[in-house]
């Protein structure tokens, strides 16, 4: 029986290919499939985070008006962010996955079955998330058009607008830098919908992988529990039972040292924003704004979600292992010799397999406090701006 691998992700291996990103360790491609597609996709997002800089200075004295560029700063900035740690780490994380595709190919082909089992269940949701970020994209793009027909329509004019608020060195109203502009627009969003389903969908892809190979762990637990204690096989399966969770460890904490600074950037940029969109929910005076900023928010929440479950979901598997080393091991008839033996694993499983920014546990414990920090915070902007009034 075959395993699954990454480039049966179609979702997550179709980003990468979009991107022109090459996710194979191949000399003879380098790192980038088509670097001409990836760069001039940077290139706009540069570009519209400058003019997204510009209009906000230009507007410093209205709150009003500088709140949603600057909360579409923070998501190009965590986007760039996230892509550029991806390829200064590229090697990192294709060797990491090459070394879990390899323990699932030594598996048996029960043990392969929970690996492939794991990894069907990640194809609707990197799925679902890259549907989710061409609907946010689109609705973007076509918001323009759609203000356009609107406002030709009903009241015969001819309304030029932008997808995002920006200051430009030229006059947008002119046809060809209005075409211009929302080609690069396009270009952003391009860039944003691959980057995000890419990043993102691998690192859930990595979570499923140690998921799968800690319900291996405890599928070679159940056949330990079945050998003699004092035969012969009884001792080689155990040595690898130790090597395989010492492996696992090993490869946990180094997926927690390469999405460490996504981590940790993910949980500092993520409240401010759903905290200042959910305030501008409250005062909105044009109601084509208000799917534009639900989408937003929408993002940033999936997006936090990914990490703060993922971690969820490790610490969860990690526990259960513990549980069933030492619940199900029948210690009362196992020999004092033979006994001590399960200590190794036993304190191992015990150690919590957190993934940490920094200063950050991703856990449901971290979506919670941010949520509840973003509406502490919209309850301070809501009162300040009564006050004002």
């Amino acid at each position: 029986m075959r395993i699954t691998t990454l480039k049966d992700i179609t979702a997550v291996a179709g980003a990468f290919e979009r991107a022109g990103i090459n996710i194979e360790l191949s000399h003879r491609k380098g790192i980038f499939t088509h670097p001409g597609r990836y760069v001039t996709a940077l290139t706009s997002v540069i570009i519209w985070f400058m003019a997204l800089i510009a209009y906000t200075i230009k507007n410093f004295n209205d709150v009003d008006k500088l709140l949603t560029p600057l909360i579409l700063d923070m998501q190009f900035l965590l986007t760039i962010f996230k892509s550029l740690v991806f390829l200064a780490r590229r090697k990192k994380c294709l060797r990491l996955n090459e070394a879990l595709e390899r323990l699932a190919w030594r598996g048996n082909q029960s043990e392969r079955e929970v690996w492939n089992h794991q990894n069907r269940r990640l194809h609707p949701i990197t799925r679902a998330y890259d549907i989710s970020c061409q609907l946010n994209i689109g609705y973007t793009a076509l918001l323009p058009l759609l203000k356009l027909l609107y406002y030709y329509i009903w009241y015969n004019e001819v309304v030029l607008t932008l997808p995002m608020p920006g200051t430009f060195p030229y006059d947008i109203s002119v046809p060809f830098f209005y075409i211009l502009s929302s080609f690069s627009s396009a270009l952003v969003g391009f860039y944003c919908w691959n980057s995000a389903t890419a990043v993102d969908g691998l690192f859930g892809w990595f979570l499923y992988n140690i998921s799968a190979h800690l319900q291996i762990m405890r599928l070679k637990l159940e056949h330990l529990l079945q050998l003699q204690a004092d035969g012969p096989q009884f001792q080689v399966d155990f040595a690898a039972f130790i090597t395989y969770h010492k492996q696992i460890i090993s490869l946990t904490l180094e997926l927690d040292a390469v999405y460490a600074p996504i981590i940790f950037f993910e949980a500092i940029s993520s409240g401010i924003p759903i905290c200042v969109l959910a305030y501008q929910l409250t005062y909105l005076s044009d109601p084509s704004s208000i799917l534009f900023i639900c989408t937003l928010i929408a993002a940033f929440i999936v997006q936090l979600m990914i990490y703060c479950t993922g971690g969820e979901k490790i610490q969860s598997e990690c526990e259960e292992l513990c549980k069933n080393i030492y619940l199900l091991v029948p210690w009362y008839n196992i020999p004092p010799k033979h006994c001590r033996l399960y200590l190794m694993p036993l304190m191992r499983s015990q150690r919590v397999l957190a993934l940490r920014g920094y200063f950050f546990t991703a856990n449901h414990s971290l979506l919670v406090w941010t949520f509840r920090a973003a509406g502490s915070f919209t309850a301070m902007l809501a009162a300040l701006k009564d006050k004002q009034k």
